[in-house]
């Protein structure tokens, strides 16, 4: 099969940009394909010497650069915009594909018009039909142009109308860090009227906010139901330890309505460069048990502050523990690559009590050694494979402090409205690791 290219365009300084091309020399292979990527002589001259380099460019590891990129697979960042889980899923039904490595590129080419992020593929964008015909909550058929938005009411209840109307703008969730999982999420931005439409449907100066719409699984149980309404209070529990968190989320009618911190609404609106610590730790590949130290190093490496970024870390970490989020995996955490130069961790998201789960998920990436025990980190150890370059000193010292805030656990989660039975199930652990951290010396 002979090489296939596609345009990659980088929102930035208030506009689209184009800046690179992807070329897969075995596009059968998909992903696990051999690429090039090289920067636009044009992009390249006007950014290499900036203070803004990093922020300008597609990745951490790929700064913007006159250089010819070639990898044995395509570069890690392209899998955070690729389509996948339950977006992926639509991609397939829409374009009638066999769920193989060959349907990675046409996903690529058609899913990957408004993934999160800064970054969008060219061709995707070119494929959208502006005037594609959908219906509005009524069923009456208008173009898209036209289209007065679904109220929230309509959203929740997945209307028939708007499920049809997402399935033809493609508001799936078209991949990417925060939306990767098996259940159905819609990105939708809503209008001055309250009124809700496809990323991507509305002109940008019409986009009051953006929003990352979860729902239950198709085959709802109470326990998908439990960590869907659970992860609202979640945050407001992550909130009250001083974690970076963004705004309140939305619970309503088992549907999560959660507001998107990589848009920026405005004149113009901003897009945000972000990446997952999958790509900052360049594997390009899904579902890979990372080791935590392997993170940590990645995450020290390219953050403006290492000791502060690896400290959010490895809290993050002590509450996923303490509060059974076992879905730690390594694109469930990301970065920004601000314009002022920045590389900093986004606001903490996908932070839920997945151990509740029906099909039992295990705890993904680890502290290797004896720095994890049956999925049970111990923290004074963990403090030996943290990254060279990092004060561990003042890691520690933080830590102690944060340990009293995890035996405080109990009142905060029953004050944020967390559920009784999870609260009395994850009460032993609080102690446990509260202990741990108030231990640490140093």
């Amino acid at each position: 099969m002979a090489a296939q290219v596609a345009t990659l365009e980088v929102y930035y300084k208030g506009r689209w940009q184009v800046a690179a091309t992807l070329s897969s020399r075995q596009p059968e292979r998909g992903y696990k394909g051999e690429s090039e990527l090289e920067y636009y002589v044009d992009f390249a001259a006007s950014h290499l010497n900036a203070p803004d380099c990093l922020a300008a460019g597609l990745s951490c590891s790929l700064p913007v650069s006159f250089e010819l990129h070639e990898r044995a697979t395509w570069p890690s960042f392209m899998l955070d915009i690729l389509p996948s889980g339950y977006g992926r899923d639509h991609w397939l039904k829409r374009l009638e594909l066999s769920n193989d490595s060959e349907a990675d590129w046409l996903l690529l080419l058609n899913g990957a018009a408004s993934p999160p992020g800064n970054i969008r593929i060219q061709e995707a964008e070119t494929a959208r039909n502006p005037q594609v015909p959908v219906p509005d909550e009524t069923g009456k058929i208008v173009s898209l142009p036209d289209h007065p938005g679904f109220d929230m009411r309509t959203v929740v209840s997945r209307q028939e109308h708007f499920i049809e109307y997402a399935f033809q703008n493609g508001a799936y969730t078209s991949g990417a860090s925060d939306v990767q999982g098996a259940a159905p999420k819609f990105m939708l931005v809503e209008d001055a009227g309250g009124r809700f439409h496809a990323e991507g449907a509305l002109p940008d100066d019409q986009v009051m906010s953006s929003w990352l719409v979860k729902f239950a699984r198709g085959k709802k149980t109470a326990a998908d139901r439990q960590v869907l309404k659970n992860e609202a209070a979640y945050m407001r529990v992550a909130k009250k330890l001083g974690l970076k968190v963004f705004k309140e989320l939305i619970w309503e009618n088992d549907t999560l309505f959660i507001p998107r911190f990589d848009r920026e609404p405005g004149q113009p609106i901003k897009r945000l460069a972000m990446e997952s610590l999958c790509s900052l730790a360049e594997i390009s590949d899904y579902g890979v048990a990372i080791p935590q130290e392997d993170l940590c190093e990645a995450l020290a490496k390219f953050s403006s502050d290492p000791t502060r970024e690896v400290l959010e870390f490895v809290k993050r970490d002590v509450v996923n523990v303490v509060m059974g989020n076992k879905d730690n995996h390594a694109r469930n955490s990301a970065v920004f690559r601000l314009e002022n130069g920045e590389v900093t961790l986004t606001p903490l998201f996908d932070f839920a009590p997945m151990y509740l789960d029906p099909e039992g998920i295990a705890r993904v990436c680890r502290w290797q050694g004896d720095a994890e025990v049956a999925g049970s980190p111990q923290w004074d150890k963990v403090m030996d494979r943290l990254p060279s370059g990092v004060d561990v000193q003042a890691i520690r010292k933080a830590l102690r402090e944060f340990g009293e805030k995890i035996g405080t656990l109990e009142k905060v989660m029953r004050e944020a409205g967390v559920d009784e039975d999870i609260i009395e199930h994850r009460k032993m652990s609080f102690a446990a690791h509260a202990d741990q951290l108030m231990s640490l010396k140093g």
